[in-house]
Formats: structure tokens, sequence, C-alpha cells
């Protein structure tokens, strides 16, 4: 079920596969929300510094500038370290979570074995926090 107040929330998708960000750009743009997307982890942090979005989709494994180094650089800027981030990757491996678990994240959501849908469902109930 829809949300109006979250008609105008803002979605950073922050991965290098082209697919992926356009899946998800037009799942979220269905759902009402705007969309804004990066192909790596430094074109990303340049967005979000912007265009502050509402939260971030965030994938681990990009050129330029990873996923980790990203949560690193949010964690040290005050204008960005309290957006929501949403990890959306395929890597699966025990120490890759606990890396991921010393930053501020939601949600580690394993690309492979998800929907879009869910990802959006996920969204909503993070900006409900």
């Amino acid at each position: 079920m829809e949300n109006i107040s979250e008609k105008s929330k803002k979605v950073c998708i922050i991965d290098d596969e082209d697919d992926i960000r356009e899946i998800y750009s037009m799942k979220f743009k269905l759902e009402g929300f705007e969309v804004i997307s990066a192909a790596d982890g430094e074109a990303g942090l340049k967005l979000m510094r912007e265009q502050k979005p509402d939260i971030i989709l965030l994938d681990l494994q990009m050129p330029v500038k990873n996923g980790l180094d990203v949560l690193a650089e949010m964690k040290k800027d005050d204008s960005i370290k309290s957006i929501p981030v949403v990890v959306l990757s395929n890597i699966s491996d025990e120490k890759t979570f606990a890396r991921v678990g010393k930053f501020r994240t939601h949600f580690y959501i394993v690309k492979a074995l998800t929907t879009p849908q869910k990802v959006v469902d996920i969204v909503h109930e993070v900006l409900r926090w």
C-alpha cells in the first residue's frame, strides 16, 4: 500500500550494473519515489552530498570506490552520515557481513535472493523508522 508521505521520497541507487540500476529505478518510480543513481561509489558520494536522498541502496563490489569505502566515508561526513543505507549485494559471506556491521546500515540484502518488490517493501519499512 502506498503511503502519500513517501511519494516525494528520494532513493539513491549506487550499483555498477546498468541492469540492476534500471530495474530498481523503474520499480521505485512506479512506487512514487524520485530516483537518482550512480555507477560507482565516488559518483554516489558526490550525488549524496549534492542531492541528500532519503535512503541509499548500496552495492559493495564496484569500481573506483567500493561500497565499504562509501560507508567509511559517509561515517566521517556529517552532511550524509545519517542517511539510511540498505546494502544490496551478491556477496554473502560472514566476513563481509561483519565488516558491513561496523557501519550504520539498516538491512543487508542478497540480490540473488530477493525481488525488486521486496526491496521496495524494505525501503518503505526503513523510511517509517
